[in-house]
């Protein structure tokens, strides 16, 4: 699951900063499940917890706007935080693993042009198959 949210969201990146396609139009259930399950900006040493991502919207972001910047923020917290230090439960872990794996699929269920050009950028880094 960790290298499908990874390569998918490369695909994604690619679509919306490098192609500019427009985003999809994804049920805002996957925002609310999102923000109910939490997302720790970072990791403070000092206080050794994790600091929650308050993030905010401009008024005219669309759901998958925010979705895809807390895709984002769990990449890197899985990739970059400190999570060899104080990992996510298990449970957690594989909520936001679930999270990603439904987010990634809600978008390629679309057909949106978005969806068609991340299709295409794995097909040619030979990624496909996630």
């Amino acid at each position: 699951m960790i290298v499908g949210l990874l390569l998918n969201e490369m695909a994604f990146e690619g679509a919306a900063k490098h192609f500019h396609e427009a985003p999809p139009e994804i049920p805002e259930t996957l925002l609310n499940r999102i923000e109910e399950i939490g997302i720790p900006e970072r990791y403070d040493g000092n206080t050794e917890s994790y600091q929650y991502a308050h993030v905010t919207f401009d008024p005219h972001t669309t759901v998958f706007e925010r979705c895809y910047k807390y895709l984002r923020i769990v990449r890197n917290n899985i990739i970059h935080a400190n999570k060899a230090y104080k990992p996510d439960t298990p449970k957690r872990l594989q909520d936001l693993l679930a999270w990603a794996h439904d987010f990634i699929a809600a978008v390629y269920e679309t057909g949106s042009p978005f969806a068609q050009r991340a299709r295409e950028i794995k097909a040619v880094m030979q990624i496909e198959s996630f």
